[in-house]
C-alpha cells in the first residue's frame, strides 16, 4: 500500500511548556515501537495536520527523525475538542515481519432496492472491524455491498464481509453489519440525537477541553520524564 512521509524532529519541551510549543506551531508527538525506546519528537502542526486530516483507518507512514525514517502508525491521535485540531500523537514504529491488530472502518456500497422504495432503509449497525495482518496487507477501509439487502430483516454479517488475502477479521463473524429497517425508525433515532446534542451548552464543552488539556499535559509529562529516565540511565 501507498505510504505517507512526514518529517519530525527530536523534541526537548515538556510540561508547561508543551502549550507554548504548540503556539509557535509544533504538533507534540512520541514516536516509540518494540523494538525503539520512546522519543519525544515534534512537528509541523500545519503539514502533520493537512496529513492526519485526510488520512482514513489505519495507514503506514514513513516518520523521519533526523536522518532516519521509521515505518509506522498512528496509535493514538489527541485532537482539540472544539477547532479538531491535532494535539499530541502516538506513532508506533512497526515491523515489517509482525502482525497487528488494528480496526478497519466499513463503507458500505453498491445499490439497495430496499433503499430506492422509499419505505425502507438499510441501516449501518456496524462501522468498524478488528482485523490482524501484516503491515504491507493494511488496508484502510472495507467496502461492504449492500446489494443483496432487498427486504425488511435482510442483515448482513461480518461473516458475509470478504477481505484480501493476508487479513483475519477478529470481530465477532455473528455480529451484524447492516439491515433493513423501516425509514421512519431512522427518522426518530435522528430526532433523538439531536435533542441529546441540545443538552450540551458552552460550560459542558469548557469543562470537557480543560480536562482534555489537563490529561494531556498528564500523559506528555509523563512520557518525557520516561524518557529523560531511559536516557540517564542509558
Amino acid at each position: 500500500m501507498d505510504k505517507t512521509l512526514l518529517k519530525a524532529e527530536k523534541r526537548n519541551v515538556i510540561g508547561k511548556g508543551i502549550k507554548k510549543l504548540r503556539r509557535d506551531g509544533w504538533l507534540p508527538a512520541i514516536l516509540y515501537g518494540p523494538s525503539l525506546d520512546p522519543v519525544a519528537i515534534q512537528l509541523s502542526a500545519l503539514e502533520a495536520g493537512n496529513v492526519l486530516g485526510r488520512i482514513q483507518g489505519t495507514v503506514l507512514i514513513d516518520l523521519e527523525v533526523e536522518g532516519n525514517i521509521h515505518t509506522t502508525i498512528v496509535r493514538d491521535l489527541q485532537s482539540d475538542i472544539l477547532r479538531g485540531n491535532p494535539t499530541h500523537v502516538d506513532f508506533f514504529a512497526v515491523d515489517m515481519l509482525k502482525k497487528l491488530t488494528i480496526n478497519v472502518p466499513i463503507s458500505l456500497v453498491g445499490e439497495s432496492i430496499a433503499d430506492a422504495s422509499g419505505e425502507l432503509v438499510v441501516m449501518s449497525n456496524l462501522f468498524e472491524v478488528q482485523v490482524e495482518c501484516l503491515p504491507n496487507n493494511i488496508i484502510n477501509v472495507l467496502e461492504v455491498d449492500k446489494e443483496s439487502l432487498t427486504e425488511l430483516g435482510d442483515t448482513l454479517l461480518v461473516a458475509d464481509i470478504e477481505v484480501p488475502e493476508g487479513i483475519t477479521i477478529l470481530t465477532d463473524s455473528n455480529e451484524t453489519v447492516a439491515r433493513v429497517a423501516y425509514a421512519g425508525i431512522i427518522e426518530v433515532e435522528e430526532e433523538v440525537e439531536d435533542e441529546e446534542a441540545l443538552d450540551i451548552d458552552a460550560e459542558d464543552v469548557e469543562v470537557i477541553e480543560k480536562g482534555k488539556s489537563s490529561d494531556d499535559e498528564d500523559k506528555e509529562s509523563s512520557s518525557d520524564n520516561s524518557d529523560a529516565s531511559d536516557t540517564a540511565n542509558s
